[in-house]
């Protein structure tokens, strides 16, 4: 486990595909997590649990500190490039605006930078999705380019944004 202020980060199992089935069913959190349909199944979740947790991707249940999943969040390794790493993350809609996605990304960055020795690290999030942007701003991700009409929800191409931190541009 991975412990910050706010949450903790224990490693996925099989027995969390309904919590985590009941946080990324819901509409606001799919239209920037969800993809094609915005439907993720949990048989899909179910099929996919061996590929969730291999040496180079590990994804994370997000624990507040009453015990409840409050979201999920991942990393994965870039098998090209030696120490950078993409993270991605879900918050349940109850519990956004909270602390709980700002914490997570403070711990598993603290992680990677720290534990893991990364030297940047990637992600990419729906232009749209501007609290994210400045959430990812605040720790010095930097935006590095845009994906024109990238993702598709709800029979809508929506630009993605690229952003990038190194080690050295991290701000705890």
């Amino acid at each position: 486990m991975i412990y910050g202020d706010k949450i903790y980060l224990r490693e996925l199992i099989k027995e969390d595909i309904d919590v985590v089935y009941n946080l990324c069913s819901d509409g606001d959190v799919l239209k920037y997590n969800g993809g094609k349909s915005g439907i993720v199944s949990k048989e899909y979740i179910k099929d996919h649990l061996k590929y969730f947790n291999i040496s180079s991707k590990k994804n994370y249940v997000i624990i507040n500190k009453e015990g409840n999943v409050v979201g999920i969040i991942a990393y994965s390794q870039d098998k090209y490039a030696e120490g950078v790493y993409s993270i991605g993350i879900t918050i349940g809609k109850k519990y956004w605006n909270r602390g709980y996605g700002k914490d997570s990304i403070n711990t598993l960055l603290k992680y990677l930078f720290f534990k893991k020795r990364a030297h940047k690290i990637e992600l990419e999030v729906v232009k749209e999705n501007i609290q994210a942007i400045k959430c990812y701003k605040k720790f010095g991700f930097i935006e590095e380019g845009i994906r024109r009409k990238k993702y598709y929800y709800k029979d809508t191409y929506l630009d993605t944004v690229l952003m990038g931190l190194l080690k050295e541009e991290f701000k705890a």
